[in-house]
This record gives structure tokens, C-alpha cells and sequence, in this order.
């Protein structure tokens, strides 16, 4: 598998046909490349995941995920699901997983984010965990965490006729000395209820469950809306959505200071120190450039597209 990923080539491998397919499913929105890949990334399923390596982690995420470094040579540590290294300087991620990769919508995708993100950064590219639409080519950010409302705001967006950059992983590059905000594949995710609440996917609502017993529907986002997908688009609005018990829906404007520190938790890796630098100026270019606003949500989604385009 081998895909065109803005300027770069990468090459996805695994030597499990499920895996591979949900891999090509998540990527679907890319044109397939023949070109010499930039990077590649390797996910094969064994079956136990590889013991961690000895002595303690020099970073550590609860009991998700344990970094150990040892210069360009880092190896990612997953108890629940398996191992990846990384070769920094060449370009290249080898991952050993487990089939519960597979039972659970976005370990496989986070899993792919975590082998190619450190890679991406050394290129100038960096991901934000946010949803990211544009409206007249204007793009607006939702950065949050779980439950905060990101998913169904931005299906709002799309049902109502914006172009999507990313379901969850948009990247930020500088270009023409002015952050950019570029695409990154995937899929939408969401609860039946999501779903029904708008015409363009209320079908979706009514697809079965997969076969692990997911509760979310999962559905390729140009299969709704063909044109869909925008590769790229300036910054003008980055918004931090909260659902409140209110009857509409509001803005409140956050200072340039307030919005880096929001951004902060949904964008950095505190292992990579290398290239913190270069990722803080990023983030510190891109609260610069965009108004930010806190974006209250009461009940009614189908009215926070206007209140988004005006505020563009």
C-alpha cells in the first residue's frame, strides 16, 4: 500500500489481510502512489505483545503507552496492544500488534498517527488531535477532548456544506510564512444518535453494529458527500467546544495566551524534544493568525454552521 500524502510518499505494510484493509479503508480519501516512499510504516499482527524493553520509560501516559529513547531510535510501548519502533533518521516505523488493535474503533488509527507523527514533524508537518473543516476555503479548527462536542459540530459543518480537512488528526505547516492547516485521512465515527440527527446520514444510524460489538457507526466520509475533502486551507477560526445547558449556542473570544495553552495538550509530545522548538513556534504562529473562541453548545446543531461562517 502506498499512498500520496501531500509532498511525501508513504508506504503502509502488514502481513494481516483485516488489518490491511481497515488500514485502506482509514487512507481511502488518498490517491495510491508508485513513487519511492518518504516513509514507511509497518504494522504486522503476532500473537503476544513484545516485551518492553528494560528500565524505566523516559515518558509515560498511564498504563496506554510508555516512550523509551535512545536518540533517533525510539520504541513506543502499548501493554494493551503491542510495540513500535522507530528509526528516525530513516524514515521508518515497525509495528508489532496484537488482534485487539482490531476490536475497538481508533486503536488502529491511533496507532498509525503514533508511527507516523514523529516523522511528519521532522517534514514540517504537525498533528493536532481536532476536527477540521473549511468554509469558502477558510478553515476552522475544533479542538477538544472526548465528549466536548467536536464530532457532532463538524458534521453539522459538512452536513450544511463545508469541506472536511481531518475527522481527528489535521496537521499545521507554515507555508508561505502563514500556518496552513492540511488534511489528514480517516473516517467518521460517531453513535447512531449522531448519525440520525442529520438527513444526509440519517442510514448510517440504521447500519448494524460491526462484529466486535462497537456501539459507534463507521462510515468513509466521501461516501456521504463525494466532494468532501479539501487537501488544504488557511487558518481563520480555531474553536474550543463545550456543551452547556443552554438554549443557543455562543462564541466567547480567547486571548492569544489562552488559546496556545489550549492547544498545547491536543498537540504536543513531550518526548520529542527535538523538534519541540520548531512545534512550539508552529502552534505559537497559529493562535497568532486565527481568532479563538470558546464556542458554547446548546441543542440545536443545525444552527452552529451560521454561527461559524459569520464569525469568518
Amino acid at each position: 500500500m502506498r499512498w500520496h500524502f501531500h509532498h511525501l510518499t508513504i508506504e503502509g505494510n502488514s502481513n494481516d489481510p483485516t488489518l490491511a484493509q481497515s488500514w485502506q479503508t482509514s487512507f481511502a480519501s488518498l490517491a495510491t502512489s508508485t513513487a519511492v516512499p518518504d516513509l514507511i510504516c509497518t504494522l504486522d499482527v503476532v500473537d503476544h505483545i513484545p516485551a518492553p524493553p528494560p528500565g524505566n520509560p523516559d515518558f509515560q501516559q498511564g498504563d496506554l503507552l510508555h516512550y523509551y529513547c535512545h536518540g533517533q531510535e525510539i520504541i513506543a510501548h502499548f501493554p494493551r496492544y503491542g510495540q513500535l519502533r522507530l528509526d528516525l533518521d530513516k524514515g521508518v516505523s515497525a509495528g508489532r500488534v496484537i488482534t485487539a488493535v482490531l476490536d475497538n474503533y481508533g486503536v488502529l488509527e491511533d496507532l498509525i498517527a503514533i508511527s507516523l507523527s514523529p516523522h511528519l514533524r521532522r517534514r514540517g508537518l504537525f498533528l493536532i488531535h481536532a476536527f477540521a473543516a473549511a468554509f469558502q476555503g477558510k478553515a476552522v479548527l475544533l479542538v477538544g477532548g472526548i465528549g466536548a462536542g467536536k464530532t457532532t459540530t463538524g458534521m453539522a459543518l459538512l452536513n450544511a456544506g463545508w469541506q472536511l480537512l481531518s475527522n481527528d488528526s489535521p496537521m499545521v505547516a507554515i507555508q508561505n510564512d502563514a500556518p496552513t492547516i492540511l488534511s489528514y485521512p480517516g473516517v467518521l465515527a460517531a453513535y447512531p444518535d449522531t448519525f440520525a440527527r442529520f438527513a444526509a446520514t440519517q442510514h448510517v444510524a440504521a447500519l448494524p453494529a460491526s462484529k466486535q460489538g462497537r456501539q459507534k457507526r463507521i462510515v468513509s466520509p466521501h461516501a456521504i458527500w463525494p466532494d468532501v475533502w479539501l487537501a488544504a486551507a488557511p487558518i481563520h477560526a480555531i474553536c474550543f467546544p463545550q456543551i452547556e445547558a443552554r438554549s443557543d449556542h455562543a462564541l466567547r473570544r480567547l486571548a492569544r495566551p489562552q488559546a496556545l495553552a489550549h492547544l498545547l495538550p491536543h498537540a504536543i509530545e513531550q518526548w520529542d524534544t527535538a523538534v519541540m522548538p520548531q512545534h512550539l513556534t508552529a502552534l505559537r504562529r497559529l493562535a497568532e493568525q486565527a481568532p479563538a473562541y470558546a464556542l458554547l453548545l446548546g441543542p440545536d446543531v443545525a444552527t452552529i454552521p451560521a454561527l461559524l461562517q459569520a464569525a469568518l
